[in-house]
């Protein structure tokens, strides 16, 4: 039986700062990045830019809720009922809520704000990428760093299932893998650009 490898710290580091810059410009990310953009997504928020429609936001939210006390908490627990729904008018009211927003980048420079988006973050997509590139038998920390993007922007499974590589034997582990992210990203790429918005 293959043992199978798991990544180190630097690696799961090394991943996550990647992804971090196409999000928000730094490699640990913007904790108070806020967007609104015209996808039918609501409030983008973050270092992972957790959206409203996916119920990463609302995640965010509810980790940061139970911490002390402030005034952005309050604010931003006025509005968990909003944040709890993905209906487009939900996220529409959300989207336009000044105070919400104000508050969420206010909450950012808080520890229980950073903390909760680091938590979602690792459980909701760093993980799954560990884990698929487990599932594979990959090793490099580029391979994690795909993988992670795609989990965290979405598609993944829908992408990985058009990519094969074929001809590779398990003695060619290491090319294998290297092709096929090749080839992923490849294929992706030409998907995102059939996406309308």
């Amino acid at each position: 039986m293959k043992q199978l490898r798991t990544f180190q710290a630097i690696d799961m580091a090394k991943a996550f700062a990647i992804v971090n810059v196409f999000e928000t410009g730094r490699p640990f990310g913007g904790f108070a990045s806020l967007a609104v953009l015209n996808d039918g997504a609501g409030i983008s928020y973050g270092i992972s830019q957790f959206t409203h429609r996916s119920g990463a936001l609302f995640e965010v939210v509810s980790r940061y809720m139970a911490g002390v006390d402030s005034p952005e908490q309050r604010v931003i627990h006025e509005s968990l009922p909003l944040l709890s729904f993905s209906d487009e008018r939900s996220i529409r009211t959300a989207a336009a809520d000044r105070r919400l927003k104000q508050a969420l980048v206010a909450a950012a420079s808080t520890s229980g704000m950073r903390r909760a988006q680091i938590e979602v973050a690792f459980s909701r997509y760093l993980a799954p990428a560990i884990a698929a590139c487990a599932g594979s038998d990959f090793h490099l920390p580029l391979s994690l760093a795909v993988i992670y993007d795609s989990i965290n922007h979405g598609s993944y499974e829908n992408i990985r299932d058009r990519v094969s590589i074929a001809g590779l034997t398990d003695a060619d582990a290491g090319r294998f893998e290297r092709e096929w992210i090749a080839s992923y990203v490849t294929t992706r790429h030409l998907w995102l650009g059939r996406v309308a918005r």
